[in-house]
């Protein structure tokens, strides 16, 4: 269960590290879980981000924004 009392049920046990800074996203309001496929195949692979790492790097026009419910 995460430190605000939302429960996480994703393929993924526990948060993972920001793929662009590095750094530990324990608390992190803005946390999102990327899972990336290749297709034709069932090969996945997943990557935790800061939202607002994630919005610096993407192409003009995209955004993530995080909405708690």
């Amino acid at each position: 269960m995460g430190t605000d009392g939302r429960e996480w049920t994703g393929a993924v046990t526990e948060r993972l590290r920001c793929c662009i800074c590095g750094e530990d996203t324990t608390g992190a309001d803005d946390y999102v879980l990327l899972r990336i496929t290749a297709a034709p195949t069932e090969a996945k692979q997943f990557l935790g981000v800061h939202a607002s790492h994630l919005n610096e790097v993407l192409a003009e026009g995209f955004a993530v924004d995080i909405h708690h419910s």
